[in-house]
């Protein structure tokens, strides 16, 4: 199944914890997001994609049991769950076993073809491997599919956030020096 077959599942008030959790996840924020998940998932045990985004957090950590034995007890329920295949994928990657890492994204992309970070991981191997055009052809794919999970918001632009307006006057006062010192 999909994440959003699950996030139907979640009354209004738990889909907004788990969007809390994923956004700090999404930040960077490792520490807060674990702290949170686990007591998401106190009230939810098995919501799958929060047990997949706290097998995330185990990678991040380097504690590849812990994530496989998440990421094991979400496929023994839902063996067709794409982002779980796609982190075993990364898990052996980060072993270093690029085979079985592409054979299990290439699962990934067969149960769910239009999960995107699957076409994006294969992709980088190809790269990483030197198989140009096949790395080329899975990182298009990733990008027509959409593999990141930031998206820009329509009423928050990114010109309203001063760090973004910081680079670009930075951005700007560098090309004026250049201008008067080249001239």
């Amino acid at each position: 199944m999909e994440e959003s077959y699950y996030k139907k599942q979640l009354t209004e008030e738990n889909a907004e914890e788990y969007k809390k959790c994923v956004d700090l996840l999404e930040r960077g924020e490792i520490k807060k997001a674990s702290k949170r998940l686990k007591k998401f998932l106190q009230k939810k045990s098995n919501f799958f994609p929060a047990l997949n985004k706290m097998a995330v957090i185990h990678i991040y950590q380097k504690d590849f049991n812990q994530a496989e034995k998440l990421l094991n007890k979400i496929l023994n329920q839902d063996p067709d769950y794409a982002p779980a295949i796609t982190n075993l994928g990364s898990i052996a990657r980060e072993k270093g076993d690029l085979e079985k890492a592409k054979k299990l994204y290439k699962k990934a992309i067969k149960v769910n073809e239009d999960y995107g970070p699957a076409y994006n991981n294969l992709g980088v191997i190809y790269r990483e491997e030197g198989n140009y055009s096949e790395s080329v052809k899975y990182l298009k794919k990733a990008r027509k599919k959409g593999s990141f999970s930031y998206k820009l918001s329509e009423d928050k632009p990114f010109y309203k956030n001063r760090g973004c307006l910081f680079v670009v006057f930075l951005a700007v006062v560098l090309i004026t020096v250049l201008y008067f010192i080249l001239t």
